[in-house]
């Protein structure tokens, strides 16, 4: 894995975090959806009534149960990028980029929350990402 592939796995937290407030929100609606509709009938012509809120009610579980599995894939996801960090056995290199990519902090924000200069938060990222890069080797 390069250092560049191994930056942009290490953003994937990031963006596996806004999916699943995405999925959830989706989640959220589908059920306020299924809710609003109303009991109504729908003759079949073979003389039986099938309940539309049923069917609504029974698809709503089936996408929350899609939406279950791919929030369960992302936040497996998010727990392997954790693990990878514990990887480079350096509290002080793990803690920037915990602070940089696992609670979403600017480089400039991580310098600040961690007291370290710019350039000096920037230099350890970059070392913790060779680190990596070198251990998945």
């Amino acid at each position: 894995m390069t250092e560049q592939e191994m930056r942009e796995y290490l953003e994937s937290h990031f963006y596996a975090s806004k999916m699943v407030k995405a999925l959830e929100a989706e989640k959220e609606q589908l059920r306020i959806d299924a809710q609003g509709c109303e009991i109504s009938y729908k003759d079949n012509f073979g003389g039986s009534n099938e309940n539309i809120t049923e069917l609504k009610y029974t698809n709503l579980a089936d996408e929350e149960a899609r939406i279950d599995g791919e929030i369960r894939q992302l936040k497996k996801k998010q727990h392997e990028i954790r693990h990878l960090i514990t990887l480079l056995d350096d509290d002080d290199l793990e803690s920037v980029l915990i602070y940089r990519y696992i609670a979403y902090h600017t480089e400039a924000e991580t310098a600040v929350g961690l007291n370290y200069a710019p350039r000096t938060v920037q230099e350890k990222i970059k070392k913790a990402i060779r680190k990596l890069c070198a251990k998945m080797c």
